[in-house]
């Protein structure tokens, strides 16, 4: 199996995924995720975290220059907000 398979058909279950520094994390319903799914994780599962990864430095980026222009933020400033809004799940003060 793929991996952008794998990913898809997580996604489709319900299944998130996040990361915790080397730690791949998983949130979904009760018994949606089989012992495939999980051993198919652990066998890419660094491939896994670089993706997601990248996925959150995007959303970063693009925060920040939203950040930048809506709010007349500086750049350092704005990637500032922007992380801090990404690691604590909201707007910063």
């Amino acid at each position: 199996m793929s991996i952008s398979a794998l990913l898809d058909g997580l996604h489709k279950r319900s299944v998130r995924l996040r990361f915790d520094g080397d730690r791949l994390r998983w949130f979904a319903p009760v018994g949606v995720v089989t012992e495939a799914d999980l051993s198919a994780l652990r066998d890419h599962k660094a491939e896994v975290l670089a993706i997601l990864r990248e996925a959150e430095s995007d959303q970063i980026e693009e925060r920040a220059a939203i950040l930048q222009f809506d709010a007349y933020l500086s750049r350092r400033e704005a990637e500032r907000r922007a992380r801090y809004e990404q690691h604590n799940g909201g707007n910063a003060a």
